[in-house]
C-alpha cells in the first residue's frame, strides 16, 4: 500500500505549495515547502533527514524527520513559518510561538542554530532578569522548563523564584501538585527553594525593625504588626520574601511619624535584604 494512502498519513492543510520541492515526513503529516530557505538558515538539516520508502509526489521523494528527535508538529509549523518568512519573529511574537521556534531549532531536534539564538534572545526579553521586578506570566512553568533545558540562566533564577512562591493559586498542596508539567527535580528544586526563603525570612518578618533614634524605634515597634506582619500573614507573604520587603519599603514611614534620616537608613537596609535573597538563592536552588 502507498504510504499517502494509510490513514495516518496526510498532507499538511496549509503547508503544500503548489511549486514546493521539498516534501517533509514528521508524525505522519506530509509538508510540501520550498527547499531554498531551509538550506540557508541551517547547513546540516538536509542531511539529517531519512528517506521516507513508499512516498513520491509529484515526483519528489519524501525525507523524514527521525523519530528520536521528538518534534512536535506544532512547533515544526512554527519553525516553518519562520524559516519561509510567512511569520517573522518580532517583540510581539507571543510566548508560546517563542518557545515552540526555540525548541524546533534546538541542536537537538532540527538545529537551526541562528534561529534558536534568536528565539532564545526573545526569550529572555520576555521574563524580568533581576529582583526588582516581580512580574507574573501564565506561562513561568514552561519557561522554567525551557530556561534550565536549554540553559538560559538570565532568566532561571527568577523564574524558580515565581515558580516556588505561588503554588497556592492552583490550589495544590505542594509545588509538584500544583505544577504537574514540572520534572521530578525541577519540583524539588522549587521546594527546596521555597523551603530555604521561608526559612531565612521568618525571623525577619518578625523581629521589629530597630531605628537610629529611639522615638523613631517606638514608632516601628508600634506598627509592625498592623502595617508588616498581618498583612504578610494575608497573602502568603512569608513565601515571597522579595515583594513583601518591597511593600515594607513602599510604606509612608514619614507619615507614619519616622524622620528623613531613618528611613533612607531603613530602606537600604531592607533593600539589602532583598539583595542578600536574591544572592542566597543561587545555593538554595542548587
Amino acid at each position: 500500500m502507498h504510504e499517502l494512502d494509510q490513514p495516518t498519513t496526510q498532507r499538511h492543510r496549509r503547508f503544500w505549495l503548489d511549486d514546493g520541492d521539498l516534501l517533509l515526513s514528521n508524525r505522519g503529516i506530509l509538508y510540501k515547502v520550498h527547499r531554498a530557505p531551509f538550506e540557508h538558515c541551517s547547513s546540516t538539516f538536509l542531511s539529517s533527514l531519512q528517506p521516507s520508502d513508499g512516498i513520491v509526489m509529484e515526483g519528489i521523494k519524501a525525507l523524514r524527520i527521525p523519530d528520536n528527535r521528538q518534534v512536535d508538529t506544532e512547533d515544526l509549523e512554527v519553525l516553518i513559518e519562520h524559516v519561509s518568512g510567512d511569520t517573522p519573529i518580532d517583540d510581539s511574537t507571543p510566548f508560546p510561538k517563542v518557545a515552540s521556534l526555540l525548541r524546533a531549532s534546538s541542536e537537538g531536534q532540527l538545529d537551526f542554530s541562528a534561529v534558536n539564538t534568536l528565539a532564545r534572545s526573545h526569550l529572555e526579553r520576555l521574563f524580568p532578569t533581576g529582583h526588582d521586578l516581580f512580574a507574573r506570566s501564565e506561562y513561568a512553568e514552561e519557561a522554567l522548563i525551557l530556561s534550565t533545558q536549554y540553559n538560559i540562566p538570565s532568566i532561571r533564577k527568577p523564574l524558580f523564584y515565581t515558580v516556588a512562591t505561588h503554588p497556592h493559586e492552583h490550589d495544590a498542596a505542594d509545588i509538584a501538585a500544583a505544577h504537574p508539567a514540572l520534572s521530578p527535580d525541577l519540583a524539588a528544586r522549587c521546594e527546596t527553594l521555597l523551603e530555604n526563603l521561608v526559612s531565612h525570612f521568618t525571623p525577619v518578618l518578625f523581629t521589629v525593625a530597630t531605628a537610629g533614634h529611639m522615638a523613631c524605634t517606638d514608632i516601628l515597634a508600634e506598627q509592625w504588626m498592623s502595617l508588616v506582619i498581618s498583612p504578610a500573614l494575608e497573602d502568603n507573604g512569608l513565601t515571597r520574601p522579595l515583594e513583601t520587603l518591597e511593600r515594607i519599603i513602599g510604606i509612608d514611614w514619614r507619615k507614619e511619624g519616622l524622620c528623613e534620616e531613618c528611613v533612607r537608613d531603613k530602606t537600604e537596609e531592607w533593600r539589602g535584604e532583598q539583595e542578600t535573597v536574591w544572592e542566597a538563592m543561587d545555593a538554595w536552588v542548587g
